[in-house]
C-alpha cells in the first residue's frame, strides 16, 4: 500500500504543477504523511466501529490527511462546470445527517469529506468490508450516486480525472452504472480537452486560427500575445473561427461566453451578423443578454442601444421593467442616454437601477436632475454615488456644489429610515472631500 499512495502522490503533484503553471489555481495542496495508531483508535472510539481495513492502512500507512482544491481561471472555458477536489482525514470521518431519521439509524453510510456545498462523499459499510464502495449524496436532491465500487478504485479514477469533484453535480456527467467511467464519453471530452489546455502554447496557437481560438477559451482575448496574434487574421475569418467553434459547443452554460468573445475580438466587422441575430430568424440560438452585449461591442454609433431600448420598450408594454433586467442588458453601453431612458421607467426597488446609472457615464448635472426628481430616483441616484465612490470614481464636469447640497440637505430631512439618512451622509462627507 505503501508504493501505491506514493504513486498517486507523485501523479497529483505532477498534475496540480501543470494546472498551475497554465494558470489554474492550486488553492491547497496537502498529505500529511500518516495518522499515529492512536488518532486513528480515537476516531474509531468516536465512531463507534473499526475503519474499514484498506481505509485504515491507506491513512496509517501515507496519507492521513490530503486535501487538493483547484479551479480554473474565471476565464477558462471548460467543457464542463469543473474544478478539482479531493479530500480526507482520520479526523474528518462522520455520520452524515440525512434529515432523515431512518437514514440515520441504518449507520450505513460513513462521510470522509463535505463538499463545499453541503453534498457528502460517502463509504458504503454494506458493500466490501475491507475496501468499501464510494458514494456522493446530494444535499438538495437527497439522491446517492454511485462513484467507485471500492475507496482505493474511487482515487484512481478521480485521479485519472484530475480530482473532478467534490459536489454530486460534478461527478454525474462521468458516472456510468459502476460509477465514475474514466472511459466513458464525456471523460473522453474532458481529458482530450484538459491534455490541450495543458500542452497549448501561445507559440503554437499563433500559427492556426483555430488553435488560436482554443487558447483564448483557455485563457483570455486581451492577453497582448493574443491581440498580436489575432491581428494577423483577418476580421472575417476571425469571426468565421469563432461560428465554427460555437457549433462544436455542447455545454449551453458556455454559449454566452463565447458571444462575448466574438464581441471582443471582432468588434464592429461582425455588425451585420449581429444585425441577423436581431432578426425574427437568427441562424444561431442566442439570449437577450448576449445580444445586447455583442450589440454594443459591434454596432456603430448608437445603433446597438436604440434596438435595445426599443425592444424594452416594446416589453414594457405588458410587464413593468425592473432594473436588474435593464441593467443586464443596458450596462455594455456606458451612456448617459441611458440614464434619460430611466428617468420615466426607475421605481422601487431600485435594485439594480442603481448599477445601471452608475455604468451610464454620468455628469454632474445628471445627478442634480435626478436629486431633485421623485423619490425613487433620490435613492437610486444616492445608491449610485456611493458605488462610484467606492471605485475611486466621480461623476463627469463641475458639480454645482451650492446645488447639489442643497438638494441633499433637503434629501436628508426628508428620509424616513435611518440608511437613507446614512446614504445621504455618506455622499455629503464624499462630497466635501472631493476636488
Amino acid at each position: 500500500m505503501r508504493e501505491r499512495i506514493k504513486a498517486w502522490i507523485a501523479r497529483w503533484d505532477t498534475l496540480l504543477k501543470r494546472l498551475e503553471a497554465q494558470g489554474a489555481t492550486v488553492r491547497e495542496w496537502v498529505v500529511e504523511s500518516e495518522a499515529d495508531e492512536q488518532r486513528v483508535r480515537e476516531t474509531e472510539a468516536r465512531l463507534g466501529i473499526a475503519l474499514p481495513p484498506t481505509v485504515r492502512r491507506i491513512i496509517t500507512e501515507g496519507a492521513g490527511k490530503v486535501t487538493i482544491y483547484w479551479d480554473f481561471d474565471k476565464e477558462t472555458l471548460a467543457p464542463f462546470e469543473s474544478s478539482g477536489e479531493l479530500a480526507w482525514s482520520v479526523d474528518t470521518f462522520e455520520w452524515p445527517y440525512f434529515g432523515d431519521d431512518e437514514l440515520e439509524e441504518e449507520k450505513r453510510y460513513l462521510a470522509f469529506h463535505v463538499a463545499g456545498n453541503g453534498d457528502y462523499v460517502l463509504l458504503d459499510l454494506e458493500g466490501c468490508p475491507d475496501d468499501p464502495p464510494v458514494i456522493s449524496w446530494g444535499h438538495e436532491t437527497g439522491e446517492f450516486l454511485l462513484l467507485a465500487p471500492s475507496f482505493t478504485e474511487f482515487v484512481e479514477r478521480v485521479t485519472e480525472l484530475a480530482f473532478i469533484g467534490a459536489e454530486d453535480s460534478a461527478y454525474e456527467p462521468f458516472c456510468g452504472p459502476d460509477g465514475l467511467d474514466v472511459d466513458g464519453p464525456n471523460a473522453k471530452v474532458w481529458k482530450a480537452w484538459l491534455d490541450r489546455y495543458l500542452t497549448l502554447t501561445l507559440e503554437d496557437a499563433a500559427k492556426e486560427l483555430p488553435l488560436l481560438i482554443d487558447y483564448i477559451t483557455f485563457h483570455e482575448a486581451e492577453e497582448a500575445g493574443v491581440c498580436e496574434a489575432l491581428a494577423r487574421y483577418e476580421p472575417a475569418a476571425v469571426l468565421e473561427a469563432w461560428l465554427s467553434r460555437l457549433e462544436r459547443e455542447t455545454y449551453r452554460g458556455n454559449r454566452d461566453r463565447l458571444f462575448g468573445y466574438i464581441g471582443e475580438t471582432v468588434g464592429e466587422a461582425a455588425a451585420d451578423w449581429v444585425r441577423m441575430l436581431w432578426s425574427d430568424r437568427p441562424s444561431v440560438e442566442v439570449s437577450n443578454h448576449s445580444r445586447a452585449y455583442l450589440s454594443a461591442c459591434c454596432l456603430p454609433g448608437n445603433e446597438g442601444l436604440e434596438r435595445v431600448l426599443a425592444r424594452l420598450e416594446l416589453e414594457a408594454q405588458n410587464s413593468k421593467i425592473d432594473g436588474y433586467s435593464a441593467n443586464g442588458l443596458l450596462r455594455y453601453f456606458h451612456s448617459r442616454d441611458v440614464i434619460r431612458w430611466m428617468e420615466s421607467h426607475v421605481a422601487f426597488p431600485f435594485g439594480g437601477w442603481d448599477e445601471l446609472f452608475a455604468a451610464s457615464a454620468p455628469y454632474w448635472e445628471d445627478i442634480r436632475r435626478w436629486l431633485d426628481g421623485h423619490e425613487a430616483m433620490r435613492q437610486t441616484v444616492l445608491s449610485a454615488l456611493g458605488k462610484l465612490f467606492a471605485r475611486g470614481e466621480v461623476p463627469e464636469g463641475e458639480p454645482d456644489r451650492g446645488e447639489i447640497i442643497r438638494l441633499l440637505d433637503k434629501a436628508e430631512r426628508e428620509a424616513v429610515l435611518k440608511k437613507e439618512k446614512e446614504a445621504v451622509r455618506r455622499v455629503t462627507a464624499h462630497l466635501a472631500d472631493w476636488r
